[in-house]
């Protein structure tokens, strides 16, 4: 059985309407993805000595979000691969670049 485990910190819609129509600007082209750990992750505090891992998170968390369209997008784009993808038997994480 293929499987991945796609984990997107913070999906937000674009528009609050509901339309399946397709929309220009949608595309999984938006976001960067990387397997087993977090995308983009830099250890800028990580020297200060006892809370320098949590000021890490604090300081890099607000920029990991995504639109939702675009992570659908990005999941139909992997669907349409097989077992080819390079994401299966994974956890993905996104964010927009």
């Amino acid at each position: 059985m293929a499987w991945s485990l796609f984990c997107a910190s913070n999906m937000r819609p674009r528009t609050v309407a509901v339309d399946y129509s397709p929309r220009p600007g949608v595309s999984a082209e938006s976001l960067i993805a990387r397997a087993e750990h977090p995308v983009a992750w830099s250890d800028t505090l990580g020297w200060v000595p006892v809370l320098g891992p949590y000021l890490n998170i604090v300081a890099q968390v607000q920029d990991y979000y995504a639109p939702l369209e675009d992570c659908v997008d990005f999941i139909a784009a992997d669907l349409a691969k097989g077992l080819s993808s390079e994401w299966v038997g994974k956890r993905v994480g996104v964010k927009v670049k």
